[in-house]
């Protein structure tokens, strides 16, 4: 009976706010509830960590797509054609806090991507890895090195197989 009670009350608001402001708000609405909105990303724009390659727009999308993948995190949401992608599972913050990746393209072949967050800290991390990566994808900088063996995790009892 609740479920039903809710339902008929989301409706009414629903429709309400299609009288009132249009269909476009509702779909916003829709979004916010079901927990896929990207408005809140996109009004943080304004301090987003910005920086702009000389890359036509699709590389750029797929080598940021690259880089989020071997940063370990998760693609919660991304549209390529609108130019976003909002990740999650970023180390160091909380799980469930999203980072919008924003892809605007200036010219044929020059791209500003903004990286925004209601996080600080989240929008930090994922600013310097993504433009750290990107910087290596494009050959702006040498890939880093690879990392030491850490010698305190081997056990020295252990035979090898």
């Amino acid at each position: 009976m609740r479920f039903i009670l809710m339902i008929a009350i989301a409706a009414l608001c629903s429709s309400c706010t299609a009288l009132n402001n249009g269909v476009d708000n509702t779909v916003e609405i829709g979004k916010t509830l079901w927990g896929s909105s990207t408005r809140a990303l996109e009004q943080a724009r304004d301090k987003a960590v910005s920086k702009t390659y000389d890359k036509p727009y699709w590389d750029c999308v797929r080598s940021a797509i690259a880089v989020t993948a071997k940063n370990g995190w998760v693609i919660f949401k991304k549209d390529e054609i609108k130019g976003y992608m909002v990740v999650m599972g970023v180390h160091g913050a909380v799980n469930t806090t999203e980072v919008g990746i924003f892809f605007d393209e200036l010219s044929d072949n020059q791209t500003k991507i903004e990286v925004s967050s209601l996080s600080t800290n989240a929008k930090r991390k994922v600013a310097k890895a993504l433009f750290h990566g990107l910087d290596i994808a494009f050959g702006y900088i040498p890939p880093d090195p690879p990392k030491p063996l850490d010698l305190t995790k081997i056990d020295p009892n252990k035979t090898a197989p």
